[in-house]
């Protein structure tokens, strides 16, 4: 399969959009069945997040002047960083407050 196929973008882009689900549902779980500290995790996911929209806009930009699927994966990158807001800010409201 080439890399550039339409359905290893889909699949790639759908991937991306519900990692950050699948960490929060992995955080979620860990939580209910051990006792873990989850404060250490807070710079670890917000170092990801910021690193994530960098690339996903790099890569956005790059489309501008090179191959038209960087787009895609940029939008991607950067859904994944916006979604990892959402284990972020239940760490935040459970455990920091």
């Amino acid at each position: 399969m080439p890399l550039d196929s339409k359905l290893l973008r889909i699949e790639f882009v759908f991937t991306l959009m519900l990692l950050p689900l699948v960490v929060l549902l992995v955080f979620y779980l860990a939580h209910r069945w051990w006792s873990i500290n989850w404060r250490p995790a807070l710079p670890w996911l917000r170092t990801l997040r910021w690193l994530g929209w960098g690339l996903g806009m790099l890569l956005m930009f790059l489309s501008l002047s090179r191959a038209q699927f960087l787009f895609s994966y940029g939008l991607a990158i950067t859904a994944f960083s916006a979604g990892l807001s959402i284990p972020e800010s239940w760490i935040k409201r459970r455990f920091v407050s």
